[in-house]
């Protein structure tokens, strides 16, 4: 379901190192630096599965992406008890694919042009509600602009967003799945 989300938007997975320096040099530009190596979202891309999206435009130029961190339990633990580290996250901290995750971090989010800004937006609110609506989200937003999102994250019948922390939706028992990333 989320890779489907993200394409009518899109944003392709992508493992090649590439798309990954590619789309880092986006982030670089349009939120003054500060983002992890590529090795870094290499890796993670590798341990999840699920990690990495790119978007490029008409050119085949790279004009935003979406990067997030599928959180174990022990990933989600070390979240709660401050010993989680995004800019070099622990690989024993994330969901493997086929693993259900207890927590998304919206690890990082950026588009170079409007339209793109828009598209990135569009797909992380659309997939809130699709794909992972029982999945707390954790983000940090750097701008106005991420900070607005972030309150548009709430799933429904979720509690307000708050200090960057995106409750879970309640999910019944019986419908408990495994978020593969996947369509």
């Amino acid at each position: 379901m989320l890779c489907a989300v993200f394409d009518r938007r899109g944003f392709t997975a992508s493992r090649a190192r590439t798309d990954i320096e590619d789309a880092l040099a986006v982030g670089e530009s349009t939120l003054g630096g500060g983002l992890v190596a590529a090795e870094t979202v290499e890796a993670c891309e590798r341990r999840t599965g699920r990690c990495f999206f790119i978007r490029r435009n008409g050119e085949g130029e790279a004009e935003g992406f979406i990067a997030l961190l599928f959180l174990n339990r022990s990933g989600y633990e070390a979240l709660m008890f401050g010993r989680f580290d995004p800019e070099n996250p622990q690989m024993d901290h994330l969901a493997a694919p086929q693993e259900r995750a207890l927590a998304i971090y919206v690890w990082c989010l950026a588009g170079s042009t409007p339209e793109s800004r828009y598209a990135v937006v569009r797909a992380v609110t659309e997939a809130r509600r699709k794909a992972f609506p029982d999945i707390a989200l954790f983000a940090r937003p750097v701008s106005r602009e991420g900070r607005m999102m972030t309150a548009a994250l709430d799933a429904p019948g979720a509690g307000a967003a708050w200090l960057g922390w995106v409750p879970a939706a309640p999910v019944a028992e019986d419908d408990q799945h495994v978020e593969t990333g996947g369509s």
